[in-house]
């Protein structure tokens, strides 16, 4: 789809974080399973329903916009999280090591969403589209809660991890 005005932005955007959100729920029960730490594991956990949540709220700005979702691979979310994957595999790292790796990846995560679900917003509050934008400010405003509570996970555990290899 060429991009000749905002809207084509906004849709091609809007593709992606889609892409990206269902990715998302595909992978964080495997990063839930990966936690050491029930404190992380819950928090993914949570995340992975938030996801969902997004999913819920994208598809009715596709339908206000009289769209049907592309097959958007959002590769960049994509290896994001074949690094959290990655990440969660190394079953020879210390626990609260992997839990540390874990959170660093997520939060990378989580701040391209934050990126993605911003300027969507922006651009659907310029183009008139108030409930569109309404809706993606939620989700920015989770995402954004969501990286907060990783931030507060990882100062805990980040600080075990330290303690664990004196």
């Amino acid at each position: 789809m060429p991009l000749k005005t905002m809207k084509d932005l906004l849709v091609q955007q809007l593709d992606e974080l889609l892409a990206g959100e269902r990715h998302i729920t595909q992978v964080m029960p495997k990063l839930a399973r990966a936690a050491n730490s029930n404190r992380l594991r819950d928090a993914i956990e949570s995340y992975q329903r938030q996801s969902k949540e997004h999913v819920g709220r994208l598809d009715p700005i596709f339908r206000e916009m009289d769209l049907k979702p592309r097959k958007a691979e959002a590769r960049g979310m994509k290896g994001l999280l074949e690094d959290c994957l990655r990440l969660a595999a190394l079953d020879n790292a210390e626990a609260h090591v992997r839990d540390a790796a874990i959170i660093a990846v997520a939060q990378h995560v989580k701040h391209d969403v934050i990126a993605g679900y911003g300027c969507a917003k922006t651009w659907a509050s310029l183009l008139g589209m108030h409930d569109a934008a309404d809706e993606l400010q939620r989700s920015l405003a989770d995402e954004r809660n969501a990286d907060a509570e990783l931030t507060r996970i990882a100062e805990d555990l980040n600080l075990a991890a330290v303690e664990a290899a004196v």
